[in-house]
């Protein structure tokens, strides 16, 4: 009996295997040697498995998100956003073919506008940055904005040690603190 990361899993490579569109059911229970029975309990269908890939990246991410309170609100998001980064590593392929195909398929891409800035919300939540009040959804729109800048960055970088992700980051987030440091003229 396959796990339901297993399965998760099974559906990751199937995307990263077979394109977006094509990843099915029935090949995600033999890529992770589970019936097709257990593969629908688990993660039924293409949206559930995007969905519980982006819980796992999350999850990653927020794991030692309240590690050091002392840290600067930079210094904990660029901990964070590193590890849902280092979190998704393994499906590297998998996010590729999805950023490629939600160019072309708008029932994606909306998914992944709709759900994306949520997942953003909770990292900057977690590392001290205010999303309350009439700037909350600006901040985090922003970090959305510069989280998608730095995934471009990251799905060409083939270092294990993700070095020029980590450059992409520091230097998104430098520009990003002197942007909200910025008093009003």
């Amino acid at each position: 009996m396959a796990t339901h990361d297993q399965i998760l899993d099974g559906w990751l490579t199937a995307i990263a295997r077979d394109g977006w569109m094509a990843a099915r059911i029935d090949g995600v229970a033999e890529l992770c040697g589970a019936t097709t029975a257990e593969v629908a309990a688990a993660y039924p269908d293409r949206w559930t498995a995007l969905r519980g890939f982006q819980a796992r990246l999350d999850t990653a991410a927020l794991a030692d998100a309240a590690s050091d309170r002392d840290a600067s609100v930079r210094d904990r998001l660029f901990a964070i956003l590193m590890a849902r980064f280092d979190a998704g590593e393994d499906h590297k392929a998998a996010v590729r073919i999805l950023a490629d195909a939600a160019r072309r398929d708008p029932g994606l891409a909306a998914f992944m506008l709709a759900t994306l800035p949520v997942s953003v919300a909770r990292i900057a939540d977690a590392a001290g940055v205010e999303t309350g009040g009439w700037l909350g959804p600006l901040r985090v729109k922003a970090l959305t904005l510069l989280v998608l800048h730095v995934s471009r960055t990251w799905l060409d970088d083939t270092d294990p040690d993700l070095a020029a992700t980590m450059k992409a980051l520091d230097t998104a987030l430098e520009r990003a603190e002197r942007w909200a440091n910025q008093s009003p003229a």
